[in-house]
């Protein structure tokens, strides 16, 4: 591209970028990333889906600096090559020499551009990434970077963060001592989350089927298709939706290879991992004390967003519990926690959370625990797998339960769900 064009789009996209800075709402992770910026030598990398605002969070932490920005997601740079960051670099430099901190959002679409990040980079420059696939920056940016990078992951709205975008406010200390009415307002504004799910767009306003399916299908075709040329573009969806409306279930690349008719369990597992890559799915292995046993267990697969559940959905009714159970692994995982299921001699743990080295919290999630029956088999698989692996954390999760109990000996907290995501 000549030199000109180059500056032009990024005279505009800078005006863009100025006038996101003054109307982005918040994120939990901005004070994190605000110190990285500030504190460490190495190059920031924000990862996450699609939408999911990094790029937002991203200008937000950039606010009070001197700051160069340019998203390699544009039209415009379509015929962009490796050449080109050399004239990119120079438009910068004459632009504003004093700035310190590039921004650059969706580079990886460019051949080459680790190998221009890291030359930035050894010549001191403060850098800011961010993208949409998570495995190949990782994987470029440890082959040239080799440890000089540090990551972020961005994730659709928490339930906290959802009360915030609505403008209700608050702090988790309130849950010691909660009114009937402010109980009330919490419930209700969980329900409109379990529906709406997470994505900014969808809890600013946009109707969340028509924006979600649209989202799907960019996902697909920007982030899959086209960057790694994938020709089977129907399959590679169908696989997406079944995994995602199938969310919380037991799937294996053997399942799928034989549902879709794939010829190859190569390419079947090649799909499943681009879905994660772009961080459409999330899967979880089983606990073991042995390393080689969690490594070969059975997988449990995980749609990104709750909303997005509902806007593909085909079947004739919601599983609302397995929605629930999304949220509640979605919760965990943002919190930065190291999550595993149990399932062993008949008796299956939702969620089991890691903390030195051993389990710390077993939680079981139930959308309606008011039959007898559910309640005890629930029950014992937490009494029993708690007492084996001496974990004391014991919840079940329900849709607007409380209560404490003790069973066979073992504290178990039940709880509402909404009580659950504003838990720290």
């Amino acid at each position: 591209m000549e030199k000109d064009e180059i500056r032009q789009i990024v005279i505009d996209q800078q005006h863009e970028f100025t006038q996101t800075q003054q109307k982005a709402l918040a994120r939990e992770q901005l004070p994190a990333l605000k110190d990285l910026l500030t504190s460490s030598r190495l190059v920031k990398v924000v990862l996450g889906i699609r939408r999911s605002g990094k790029s937002t969070l991203c200008t937000q932490a950039l606010r009070d600096k001197k700051a160069l920005y340019l998203n390699f997601d544009d039209e415009r740079l379509a015929g962009f090559d490796s050449e080109d960051l050399q004239r990119l670099l120079e438009v910068f430099k004459e632009m504003d020499p004093e700035a310190n901190v590039y921004f650059f959002d969706e580079i990886q679409n460019i051949a080459s551009w680790e190998l221009f990040v890291n030359r930035l980079h050894r010549t001191g420059h403060n850098l800011l990434i961010s993208g949409s696939n998570g495995k190949l920056l990782s994987k470029e940016l440890a082959t040239h970077l080799t440890g000089r990078e540090v990551s972020l992951t961005l994730f659709p709205l928490s339930f906290s963060e959802f009360l915030a975008w609505r403008g209700i406010k608050f702090a988790p200390g309130e849950l010691q001592g909660l009114t009937s009415s402010r109980r009330a307002q919490l419930s209700g504004s969980f329900e409109d989350y379990f529906q709406r799910g997470g994505f900014p767009e969808v809890v600013l306003g946009e109707q969340p089927n028509i924006y979600l399916r649209e989202l799907f299908d960019k996902i697909i075709s920007r982030d899959i298709v086209q960057r790694h040329k994938i020709r089977d573009v129907r399959v590679i969806k169908e696989i997406a939706s079944y995994l995602i409306q199938n969310s919380s279930q037991f799937i294996s690349c053997q399942n799928i290879k034989t549902t879709f008719r794939l010829k190859s369990i190569v390419t079947t597992r090649k799909y499943v991992q681009l879905l994660q890559d772009v961080f459409l799915i999330h899967q979880i292995k089983g606990y073991s004390f042995k390393l080689k046993e969690r490594s070969t267990s059975r997988r449990k697969t995980y749609s990104c967003d709750v909303g997005l559940i509902r806007a593909l959905w085909t079947k004739p009714t919601l599983d609302l519990g397995a929605q629930l159970e999304t949220l509640v692994l979605l919760h965990l995982i943002k919190q930065g926690q190291e999550v595993y299921y149990l399932f062993e001699d008949a008796r299956e743990v939702d969620f089991c959370t890691i903390e030195d080295g051993k389990p710390s919290q077993l939680i079981q999630v139930c959308y309606d625990l008011s039959s007898p029956k559910t309640k005890e088999r629930e029950l014992r698989a937490l009494v029993d797998l708690g007492k084996k692996y001496e974990a004391e954390d014991l919840f079940i999760v329900t849709r607007d339960l409380t209560e404490n109990i003790v069973h066979d000996g073992k504290r178990i907290q039940i709880v509402p769900a909404w009580e659950f995501l504003l838990r720290t």
